[in-house]
């Protein structure tokens, strides 16, 4: 005898590993079903947001989690590669019912103690162009984060987002990393965090570390494996030079164009190692990572009732061009 199997039912609003989440979008396939297979792989990366509670504010709830790459210049893409740099630039995107919080992870998308946001109401525009998330801010500058899943995509498209009122722009109406032991916006370029005292490490020390190490900038952003192929070029680059040097004082010829064209890469190598380094140290790293207690906020009800000032927009409304 046939027996029907019962449809599964999943609560709209639950907590997931600590965190309010509603998962009327969240467990979506790309056709705008529910899938377990995407239920499975979305709890996955749940699971490495656990610290993540602490972050929320009373009455986020979280709406969706993709993942995706932080933004890369055409010059970082270039000099490290395609497939490299989207390695390098991994990150989790978390959609809530305010803001998307962007988080650098590993290649494994476990938290580096980074983390920034984008507010709803800091965006001309949040849309999905290709296998990127675009944002245009309210101050014109355009961000773009590649990278992101197919079938999420269409869900990103399809969110609907509870929006308090009003929502006004904040002070920087652009993507803002905040502390990671405390919450607070960090303007950029900040040294430690003016309301915990966090500190991070500065692009000053990012400049002397490659100046004087081989593959020290990268080493100092702890970029572990581009500060080893970094300094085995280096290393070459520098013996060649030196080696040459010795033949020019010697008096030989032939010498003098070796030194120079090594010294020439060697220079240029130098200039792109700043050049990653400052970059990889704008996004706040911790200077003690083990120093870093994700900020704890007291419990309270996340799906306590919207009040009246609170109403459901989709993002295309929400960040219509003002």
């Amino acid at each position: 005898m046939h027996r029907e199997e019962t449809p599964r039912v999943v609560p709209s609003q639950r907590p997931i590993f600590r965190l309010p989440v509603n998962t009327d979008f969240l467990f979506l396939d790309k056709k705008g079903d529910y899938s377990a297979r995407t239920e499975k792989k979305r709890t996955k990366l749940l699971q490495k947001l656990g610290f993540l509670a602490g972050f929320l504010e009373e009455g986020e709830t979280v709406v969706f989690v993709t993942t995706g790459c932080s933004p890369f210049s055409t010059v970082e893409q270039l000099t490290i590669g395609h497939l490299w740099i989207m390695a390098i630039k991994r990150a989790l995107f978390v959609f809530t019912n305010r803001r998307i919080l962007h988080i650098p992870t590993t290649g494994q998308y476990e938290y580096r103690g980074s983390i920034a946001q984008i507010l709803y109401q800091d965006c001309r525009r949040l849309y999905v162009k290709g296998s990127a998330l675009r944002a245009e801010y309210l101050t014109g500058k355009t961000e773009s984060f590649l990278g992101i899943p197919g079938p999420d995509r269409a869900t990103i498209q399809r969110l609907d987002i509870v929006a308090p009122e009003p929502a006004e722009p904040s002070d920087c109406p652009e993507r803002n990393h905040l502390c990671p032991s405390c919450a607070q916006v960090l303007a950029p370029q900040t040294a430690a965090c003016p309301a915990c005292g966090q500190a991070f490490k500065t692009a000053a020390a990012a400049v002397k570390y490659s100046l004087l190490l081989p593959g020290g900038g990268y080493f100092y952003a702890r970029r572990w494996v581009l500060g080893v192929v970094d300094a085995i070029a280096e290393t070459y680059l520098l013996l060649i030079a030196l080696v040459a040097l010795v033949g020019a004082a010697l008096g030989n010829p032939q010498a003098v164009p070796v030194l120079a064209l090594f010294g020439l890469l060697l220079v240029i190598e130098k200039v792109i190692t700043i050049y990653h380094a400052k970059k990889f140290i704008a996004e706040f790293i911790p200077r003690d990572p083990h120093a870093v207690q994700p900020p704890r906020r007291a419990p309270s009800d996340p799906y306590a009732a919207s009040s009246a000032a609170e109403r459901t927009q989709t993002l295309e409304q929400l960040l219509s061009v003002r």
